[in-house]
């Protein structure tokens, strides 16, 4: 889920100032109050122990963290007044902001916002391994990777992890190197403070050095439960009234810090369990400020006169990244064939043929026909996301060289070269024991839109174009529970898309799918020479691109990150395939908003106004352009 320095990264330079935001203007029709309608209930009201969206929603905009982004994504004060860092970069000292209050549901006053109460939270999220915790060691935190046995059987002391509160405001991180994207990891639930006297009401907080695992455990999962009523509140609102399955409001806090830059008074969010289908006539009606509308509704729109403006495309951004991952240690079923499986895709002329065979335009049509040349990437880490010295991480020369087509969209479909790979990959194959045609099991999640017409297409595609005596596509449909701990992470596919999403602003988040324990393509587990070779020369280049931690070598990092991600690319280990967007309907400007592709930016409703008329895709498509240019500029 997943920073800063002058790279323009799509988003953070080291600034103060106030945020900035479109300031409504004669758009604004005045209105305070926000509808809209959800269909999947929150999992749970604990900040500190959830990385799900639909559960971050509500923490987003009533508490607050040390920093915050602006509409195009640059750092910006929060809790924190100022911040700095050491020489050797390995020492963050934050000055807190003096005076912020915590708050009640009823808006009463509980307290004032300390430095210890991010120590607490911390504490909590490390010691209780809560579902955020692996931020803390991505950011470099000094011990933070001892893990919660570590630290609760003593073998860690918690003195010794870096996190510390040096006085009421100000609070001190110490890490074990130098971490470029340090700030880009500081807005997630974990890193949002806790008092210790909201915490009391779910175990004796003082006594926690006493505490067995038992006691954390049953501590954990008391907070886990807690109620609209018990949590305390800083950010720009407060919840109110909270109903699962019914409905929940949050209020404007008046006496937040930046109360005037909040000018949504109340949101009332109301569960339907049939939200995608309603949505849109309440919508229409006045009912809803905001609806969701799916591909084949915004097409029958765009074809009336009374809805086609009331409607736009969604901002593509790149906070998620989808490809296609091979399976090297296949789990499917015998029937199957995963022991063939295992012969064919060691073979980089088989996965080239694939690489350079799939029309990824042509599938990514499936879900967004008007969009799909927009949407494809080159790469796994996608663009606009980070930068340095004035060029995005994207357009560098080494996945230049990749490329075969130098003009369009897809830089590697080339049927030519696809054929040719699938001739040499043929005799080799047969000379290897291998039978033809290879079965290739692609799976995908009915409840996912249009996920199984997009495999149909693949299968269809490919085969006619590589002949189905070569490969044999089976597309398989997976269940609609838990189907990544069902499929992908227990190996039960041999081709399909998956997607990740960053972490922070720097390309190592998005090495992660391939990771030496990663649950993906499992390309480690591979006992074959030649992969080996590449996965160890892949490890390699990400070990020398993440020891360049210096700020003012970024340029240097990123090209080295580069040289990795190449690697993968060339040998056809994977297959980049592109971002998601869809069509909203709403009374929101979304560039108004607070942005960044990581953390809970993209959640907040500060600084946005209810307009008088919603954007229309021109209207849309002209402030994505202004936007997109204000991203790389110098504030």
């Amino acid at each position: 889920m997943k920073k800063k320095i002058f790279v323009t990264l799509v988003s953070v330079l080291l600034v103060a100032g106030v945020l900035t935001a479109c300031g409504g203007g004669s758009n604004d029709s005045g209105k305070t109050e926000f509808r809209s309608l959800y269909s999947s209930d929150v999992t749970t009201l604990n900040y500190l122990n959830t990385t799900l969206t639909g559960d971050m929603g509500i923490p987003a905009n009533t508490q607050e963290w040390l920093i915050q982004y602006d509409s195009t994504g640059h750092i910006q004060p929060a809790l924190a007044e100022k911040w700095e860092t050491s020489k050797d970069g390995k020492t963050w000292t934050f000055k807190l902001r003096k005076g912020v209050k915590w708050y009640n549901s009823e808006h009463e006053e509980m307290g004032e916002v300390k430095a210890q109460d991010f120590v607490n939270a911390a504490e909590y999220a490390l010691k209780c391994d809560a579902a955020a915790a692996y931020m803390f060691p991505s950011a470099k935190i000094k011990n933070s990777d001892a893990g919660s046995e570590a630290l609760l059987n003593g073998t860690v002391k918690w003195k010794d992890v870096g996190i510390k509160a040096k006085d009421d405001y100000t609070l001190v991180f110490k890490l074990d190197a130098e971490c470029p994207y340090f700030l880009s990891c500081l807005t997630y639930g974990c890193f949002a403070p806790a008092s210790a006297d909201m915490l009391k009401q779910f175990g004796e907080w003082n006594k926690r050095d006493k505490w067995t695992a038992e006691d954390w455990n049953k501590f954990s999962e008391s907070l886990d439960g807690v109620t609209a009523e018990q949590l305390w509140y800083c950010g720009a609102y407060y919840l109110s009234e909270y109903s699962a399955g019914e409905k929940y409001v949050m209020q404007k806090n008046p006496d937040y810090f930046e109360a005037d830059q909040v000018y949504i008074e109340k949101i009332t969010d109301t569960y339907n369990a049939e939200a995608a289908t309603l949505s849109g006539e309440m919508y229409q009606r006045g009912e809803l400020e905001q609806a969701t509308i799916t591909n084949t509704m915004a097409k029958s729109w765009s074809q009336n006169d009374k809805t086609k403006d009331l409607y736009h495309p969604t901002r593509v951004t790149p906070d998620y990244s989808y490809f296609f991952s091979f399976q090297f240690d296949p789990k499917f079923d015998e029937k199957y064939e995963p022991e063939n499986w295992k012969i064919a895709v060691n073979n980089e002329n088989f996965r080239k043929s694939i690489f350079y065979g799939i029309n990824r335009v042509g599938a990514k049509k499936i879900s967004n026909e008007n969009n799909a040349d927009a949407l494809v990437l080159n790469t796994i880490t996608p663009g606009n996301f980070v930068s340095a010295d004035g060029k995005d991480y994207t357009q560098q020369k080494v996945f230049k060289d990749l490329a075969v087509n130098k003009d369009g969209a897809d830089a590697y479909f080339n049927e030519d070269k696809a054929k040719e790979f699938a001739a040499k990959a043929k005799k080799e194959l047969q000379a290897s024991g291998a039978k033809l045609p290879v079965k290739v099991v692609m799976v995908y999640n009915p409840a996912v839109a249009d996920w199984d017409s997009e495999c149909t297409y693949i299968k269809k595609q490919l085969e006619g174009l590589l002949g189905s005596d070569y490969i044999d596509i089976v597309v398989e449909q997976g269940p609609t529970q838990s189907f990544l701990t069902n499929i992908r992470r227990s190996n039960k596919f041999g081709f399909m898309k998956c997607n990740y999403g960053c972490d922070y602003a720097d390309p190592l988040t998005y090495a992660d799918p391939f990771g030496k324990d990663n649950s993906y393509g499992r390309e480690y587990m591979s006992t074959d020479s030649s992969t080996k070779k590449i996965m160890d020369e892949y490890f390699k280049q990400i070990e020398t691109a993440n020891k360049i931690t210096d700020p003012d070598k970024i340029a240097e990092r990123y090209a080295a990150f580069a040289k990795a991600e190449a690697i993968l690319i060339e040998h056809a280990m994977v297959v980049p395939y592109g971002l998601d967007a869809g069509y909203t309907a709403s009374y929101l400007d979304p560039f108004e908003g607070q942005y960044a592709p990581y953390g809970v930016a993209s959640l907040r409703y500060k600084g946005m106004h209810i307009l008088e008329k919603p954007l229309n895709t021109e209207e849309f498509n002209k402030k994505l352009k202004e936007w997109e240019k204000a991203l790389t500029e110098e504030k």
